[in-house]
């Protein structure tokens, strides 16, 4: 199959008509915004390591694009990329490579943005085992605009395209030394067994920048991060700068619960996170627009499958049976939560579009069921004490801890509900609410016997979907000695031996639809049925707009609504200048 050798972003000429800003004045405007940052030293410059801006502690997946952007922009609603760096994009003729035409544009600091930016950026990502290099053999510049992303035998497809595209390109200003010793490696032979990889990889992450250079119009010192809210400063050189609207961007600190009065009195006026319906209420009480769109994930239960008896098929699927999803979703976020119907790792609402009708047809979907949830845990080998609690054959009860996210009213909701139910049936868990920065960490250190984050994730390939969390807080996901849920991705599975890492990283590689959805269908159906996490609901969120403070959001019902957050509306709409101070 052939694709069209380059898409010309017209969107960037005609509807924008971007064009590196001169020497000018800041916008007026101040947007109030929101975001659980950390503070500093925990938080950071450097874009590669946790704790710097793209990390969740940083500025998290929608913000960290207004200040260093990725390639394009994707619309949902018609499945095709907008330009935001990228001029031109595509596959070349025979699709052996992937070629990037870089706008005409600079740095915060005046200088040119470049192709070698990107290979820079991709240097020092194939350290980090960054999943792109799954279908990439090489970057290579070609001119000072022009990158080509050079695919291995089978890399062409999809997924790499949805990769190459959202990578926020890093500045080689900043981090051309340590990509040039990158280099140095591959060029030697050297793999990520060997002990100077790892060694570079700790250097990397242990690199602090002094100063965060921006190719979005707006950027921050750890000077600008404050105990209450921080402040990303315009700058005058982005291609965007002379459309945006504002002149800065008040993020304030905080979570669902701490937030909440500042939405209500006018300090933040657009919001991401998921309110209780309660709150939502009081939101509309209160004069305020909400503008519902897709999450693109929901809450899963989490196991730690180095701890008994979660190593034990039975009990997981147990437990999956033994939970009322659609009961849990409610007190997750009320009527915008639903429980998950197929339990098969991708959404459910693009099950259809992403699995093979023969698969969907052979899933389980673990309807609530505590008949059947009990006779498999007799089957494990467990029975009920005097006091109806699960006990193995040494009359040990399964009595473990359930650590949640205090400050995440959705998961938290969700972690509650799924202890006391899971309790009712026999259990004996103790919840702990953690505070989420540690939460996260926890689980990628292995430190937890149940927990909770997302599953799914808002991107339309299946691959991608299944990555959260059996890829993502898993061994093969994180880095070296984190070893996260630690459930064996290679193992023997109806006679034969599988890598169930690689059939992921496979499914949505290539461009035969039908091949992909077969692909997904099998690893659907393996997750399905050996349940290495409980996909508990989707979430969807009622975003607060304050249409006294900003103006310029669609009607309800606009096609941009239809993208979770990291291809958020309000991107595209902050950077075109659509979203701007109301009355103005």
């Amino acid at each position: 199959m052939k694709r069209i050798l380059l898409i010309v972003a017209l969107f960037a000429l005609v509807a924008v008509g971007f064009a590196p800003a001169a020497a000018q004045d800041a916008p007026d405007g101040i947007f109030p915004g929101t975001w659980p940052y950390s503070l500093p030293p925990t938080h950071h410059l450097n874009l590669f390591a946790a704790g710097g801006p793209h990390d969740s502690t940083g500025i998290g997946n929608f913000y960290r694009q207004m200040v260093v952007m990725p390639f394009g922009f994707y619309r949902w609603d018609s499945a095709t990329y907008e330009g935001l760096l990228a001029e031109s994009w595509g596959f070349n003729e025979d699709n052996t490579k992937y070629v990037v035409t870089i706008k005409e544009g600079t740095w915060s600091d005046g200088t040119p943005l470049t192709a070698n930016d990107a290979v820079v950026t991709y240097a020092i990502g194939r350290i980090l085992n960054w999943a792109d290099w799954n279908y990439l053999s090489d970057v290579v510049a070609v001119d000072d605009r022009t990158v080509e992303f050079i695919f291995n035998e089978t890399g062409a497809g999809y997924t790499a395209e949805r990769l190459i595209m959202k990578t926020r390109i890093a500045p080689a200003a900043t981090y051309q030394a340590l990509a040039d010793e990158a280099t140095a490696l591959i060029a030697a032979g050297k793999t990520s067994d060997d002990q100077e990889w790892t060694d570079l990889a700790t250097k990397i992450a242990e690199f602090r920048p002094d100063v965060l250079l921006a190719s979005g119009p707006y950027t921050y010192s750890l000077e600008d991060i404050g105990d209450s809210y921080m402040t990303l400063h315009w700058q005058p050189n982005s291609i965007y700068s002379g459309s945006v609207q504002f002149g800065e961007i008040r993020l304030w600190q905080g979570e669902t619960e701490s937030t909440t009065p500042l939405v209500l009195n006018g300090d933040i006026a657009w919001a991401t996170n998921v309110y209780p319906p309660a709150t939502q209420q009081a939101f509309v009480d209160a004069g305020i627009r909400l503008v519902n769109v897709p999450l693109g994930y929901g809450a899963a239960l989490l196991m730690q499958h180095d701890t008994y008896p979660f190593n034990i098929k039975e009990v997981r699927q147990a437990m999956a049976y033994a939970i009322d999803r659609d009961e849990n979703a409610f007190f997750t976020n009320g009527f915008g939560a639903t429980g998950t119907e197929y339990m098969a790792g991708v959404l459910d609402t693009m099950v259809s579009t992403l699995l093979d009708a023969d698969s969907i047809a052979k899933l389980n979907h673990y309807d609530f069921d505590v008949d059947r949830a009990a006779e498999l845990m007799e089957t494990a080998g467990f029975t009920r004490d005097a006091d109806g609690k699960w006990v193995d054959a040494e009359g040990k009860r399964i009595s473990v801890e359930y650590k949640a996210p205090a400050e995440f009213a959705d998961f938290l909701g969700a972690s509650t509900n799924a202890v006391e139910q899971l309790n009712e049936f026999g259990f004996d868990i103790t919840l702990r609410a953690i505070p989420w920065q540690q939460t996260a960490e926890d689980i990628r250190q292995g430190n937890f016997q149940l927990s909770v984050w997302s599953w799914a994730g808002g991107n339309p390939l299946a691959s991608r979907q299944f990555f959260g969390p059996i890829q993502r807080f898993n061994y093969v996901g994180l880095s070296d000695g984190q070893k996260g849920m630690n459930f064996p991705m290679e193992f023997e599975y109806n006679g034969e031996m599988i890598n169930l890492d690689a059939l992921i990283n496979d499914v949505s590689s290539g461009f035969d639809r039908d091949a992909q959805a077969q692909r997904a269908g099998r690893v659907a159906l393996i997750l399905n049925d050996l349940m290495p996490f409980i996909p508990l609901n989707i979430i969807s969120a009622a975003q607060p707009f304050n249409e006294s403070i900003l103006t310029g959001a669609p009607a309800d019902g606009d096609p941009l609504y239809a993208a979770p957050l990291d291809d958020a509306w309000m991107l595209k709409l902050l950077l075109e200048g659509v979203v701007r101070p109301a009355g103005s």
